[in-house]
């Protein structure tokens, strides 16, 4: 299957733009002779993606900071008609990954549900799609399915607002405890009908890494702390990154899902 790469890049602080743009560094790897288009959002990591999109011949869009990555990603399926592979910019690549295929509408690995936070019985997560990497084979019938899906609650309010906030999250209090769905078309079809998806194999998921917290990690670190987590656990994987060590990269999803594991709902 040939696939289009869509690599979104958002750094929310300085301090996050190496960690923000690993999958760049590492995009040769992952997807070797292949052509990227690079969706920069906000001017912190600009320079580094115009620079990469220069030397390699890749394509560079722009947009202002409050455009959101699941936002992109339902423009970039809905008009789409060939399959196409959607990266975020904190993905490492440990070997080639383009001749992933899967005759399901999309390819990604799941994250379960989960307590939202600590000590808190009151908030669930529902379980969703880990957006590192996402495969779509069939992005018309995937829109075509959100369209299916939304008709009935999210229609089009006019022609400028098309589509606008089907991507967005969703929450519903049920019996006294709040439910939450995090943002993105592939939790919906994820959560609607998920014989539509096909899990990551572990052969495929040994082929990148995600960075997590890397468009913000100053953010992520102090959050984990107010949560009393051991943020020395995550630090050394952001070190990792910072300075292109991806070998010590490897693990930082295991680590964070270790690290999570108390709050996962069975």
């Amino acid at each position: 299957m040939d696939w289009l790469p869509h690599i979104v890049v958002k750094a929310d602080d300085d301090a996050s733009v190496k960690t923000a743009t690993t999958a760049l560094r590492t995009f040769d790897t992952g997807f070797p002779g292949h052509k990227a288009t690079v969706h920069c959002i906000g001017a912190r990591a600009h320079t580094v993606c115009k620079d990469w999109c220069t030397a390699g011949g890749h394509t560079l869009l722009e947009y202002q900071p409050s455009v959101r990555q699941s936002q992109l990603h339902y423009a970039i399926v809905k008009g789409s008609r060939l399959p196409v592979v959607l990266i975020r910019g904190t993905a490492v690549f440990y070997d080639d990954i383009s001749d992933y295929s899967t005759t399901k509408l999309f390819g990604a690995e799941v994250f379960p549900k989960r307590y939202t936070q600590p000590g808190n019985d009151k908030l669930i997560t529902l379980a969703g799609i880990e957006k590192t990497v996402v495969f779509v084979a069939q992005p018309m019938k995937l829109s075509a399915k959100v369209e299916e899906v939304t008709k009935h609650y999210q229609k089009d309010v006019a022609k400028e607002a098309k589509g606008s906030k089907k991507w967005d999250c969703q929450a519903v209090i049920i019996d006294g405890k709040m439910y939450y769905q995090e943002s993105g078309i592939f939790n919906l079809v994820y959560q609607w009908d998920k014989s539509l998806f096909t899990n990551f194999s572990k052969k495929t998921s040994a082929k990148f890494e995600s960075v997590f917290g890397g468009n913000n990690y100053t953010e992520m670190v102090r959050r984990l702390e107010e949560y009393g987590y051991d943020t020395d656990i995550l630090l050394k994987y952001i070190n990792a990154a910072l300075n292109d060590n991806w070998k010590g990269v490897k693990g930082c999803r295991k680590a964070y899902l270790d690290m999570i594991k108390g709050l996962v709902i069975k």
